[in-house]
C-alpha cells in the first residue's frame, strides 16, 4: 500500500481557481469580521510562508496557476453544494483517509479535503474565539484559524507534544487541525465506516463523522464539514 506521502504527492493537486490573494473569500470574510470584528483585517496578523523544510515530506502544498492580475489563487477543495462534504462522502463507494494521532489516539480525515501538512507554529490569538480555536496565521495570504483538536475533542494532555498542523480547505476556508503526528493513508470501503455514530467514551461526538473500523482498530473519522460550519455559525 502507498504511503499517504506518496499518495499525495502522485494524486493531489491544488485547483487554480478562485480569488486571488488578498481577495477574501466570503467564509475567510465571515470569520475575519466574526472574530476581529467589523472591517477587520489581516494587518495585525502572522504571516507564515512555510518552505519546504516546514512541509511534512509528500506534504507540501502544490505549485498553484496564478490567477487573474498574476495573483496566487486561493484554494479551493471538497467543495460540495446541498447536504454537505458528509454527504457526498456517504455517497462514495471508496474513501481515502489520511490518519493521524493526537497523543496515541488515532483519527482520520478525508484526503480531498487536505491542503498540505506543515511543521507547528505559533498563531495569533483571537480572544473572542471558542477555546478549542488556538489562534489564526495568514498562510501565504489565506486567512487560516488553527484547531486544538485536543480541546475541541475534550482530551487533555499535553499540548507540547503536537508538532505538526494538517491544513484542510472546505467552503472557501483554509483551517489548520494541530496534531501530534501523521499515521498512514486507508482505502475504505462504504462498508468499513460507520456513519453518524457517538463517540468513545472521553471524546466528544460533535466533530465525527464516523467510525472506520481497520482490523482491530476503531478509528475516529473528524468532520471537517462541522468544523468549518461551526466557525462560521453566527
Amino acid at each position: 500500500m502507498k504511503t499517504p506521502e506518496e499518495y499525495f504527492q502522485e494524486s493531489v493537486r491544488l485547483p487554480g481557481e478562485g480569488a486571488g490573494q488578498g481577495e477574501m473569500t466570503p467564509a475567510e470574510r465571515a470569520f475575519v469580521e466574526k472574530y476581529l470584528g467589523m472591517g477587520g483585517q489581516l494587518g495585525g496578523v502572522r504571516r507564515y510562508d512555510p518552505t519546504e523544510k516546514d512541509s511534512l515530506p509528500g506534504f507540501a502544498a502544490a505549485p498553484r496557476p496564478a490567477a487573474s492580475g498574476g495573483e496566487t489563487a486561493a484554494p479551493r477543495r471538497a467543495e460540495t453544494a446541498g447536504d454537505g462534504l458528509d454527504a457526498a462522502l456517504k455517497a462514495q463507494a471508496e474513501l481515502q483517509l489520511v490518519s493521524f494521532k493526537v497523543d496515541a489516539q488515532e483519527f482520520a480525515v478525508p484526503i480531498i479535503t487536505i491542503q498540505e501538512v506543515i511543521r507547528a507554529v505559533a498563531p495569533t490569538r483571537l480572544p473572542k474565539a471558542p477555546m478549542y480555536v488556538e489562534g489564526v496565521v495568514n498562510l501565504r495570504g489565506r486567512v487560516t484559524p488553527l484547531i486544538s483538536l485536543r480541546t475541541m475533542l475534550g482530551m487533555g494532555g499535553n499540548a507540547v507534544d503536537d508538532r505538526f498542523i494538517i491544513v484542510c480547505s472546505h467552503q472557501g476556508l483554509q483551517v489548520g487541525m494541530i496534531v501530534t503526528a501523521v499515521v498512514t493513508m486507508y482505502r475504505a470501503q462504504q462498508n468499513d465506516i460507520e456513519w453518524g455514530i457517538e463517540g468513545h467514551l472521553g471524546i466528544r461526538a460533535d466533530f465525527l463523522a464516523g467510525i472506520l473500523k481497520k482490523s482491530e482498530k476503531l478509528i475516529n473519522i473528524i468532520s471537517v464539514d462541522r468544523m468549518v460550519s461551526r466557525l462560521l455559525e453566527k
